[in-house]
Formats: C-alpha cells, sequence, structure tokens
C-alpha cells in the first residue's frame, strides 16, 4: 500500500512542472512600431479590429523562421499589407511599413 503515496507524489511533480512551462504561441503585447518594414507569413495574418495580428518580425529572413504571436496597431502603420517574398519553408510574407 505505499505505492498510492508514492504514485500521488509523482502526479503532483509532473503537474507542477507542466504549471511552470510557458506558452509557446501566448499573444504578446501591442507592439510599438519602430519606423521601417515588418514582415509576417501571409496566412498568419488576422485583421483585428485596430490591429494588425501576426507573426511580425522585422526581416524576412527572422519572419520566415518566426513562431511569435505579435500586434501592431494600425495607427501605426501606413497602408495595408502587401505581398512580399517567398520563404524557403514555403511561406509567403506579407510586409507593412511603420509610420
Amino acid at each position: 500500500m505505499k505505492i498510492a503515496p508514492a504514485v500521488a507524489a509523482a502526479c503532483l511533480l509532473a503537474l507542477a512542472g507542466c504549471a511552470g512551462t510557458p506558452t509557446l504561441l501566448k499573444p504578446q503585447p501591442t507592439a510599438v512600431a519602430s519606423s521601417g518594414s515588418y514582415y509576417c507569413w501571409k496566412n498568419r495574418l488576422n485583421d483585428d479590429g485596430s490591429n494588425l495580428v501576426c507573426n511580425w518580425e522585422s526581416s524576412p529572413r527572422d519572419a520566415c523562421e518566426s513562431n511569435a504571436v505579435v500586434s501592431l496597431a494600425k495607427s501605426n502603420v501606413s497602408g495595408t499589407p502587401q505581398s512580399s517574398r517567398h520563404c524557403e519553408n514555403g511561406q509567403w510574407l506579407v510586409t507593412v511599413t511603420s509610420r
């Protein structure tokens, strides 16, 4: 009967380990765009009212490899997202220019 407390302790340790693990695709706060261009995967772009939500990065290379979720305020962006480049992984990028 000493197995039950050992199993319970193992379960608690496993749950405690999971509780400290960060979520990989947790949305980040709205990004304050510095001047320049931002790139993201075309199929991840989401128009969320006053924000453009995507895996925004400041370089095409970083955007091709990114899994982040970032919001850019539309008020900080000039125009609408435009088709841009093709990544080696098969993803198409769009780009925006910040004000």
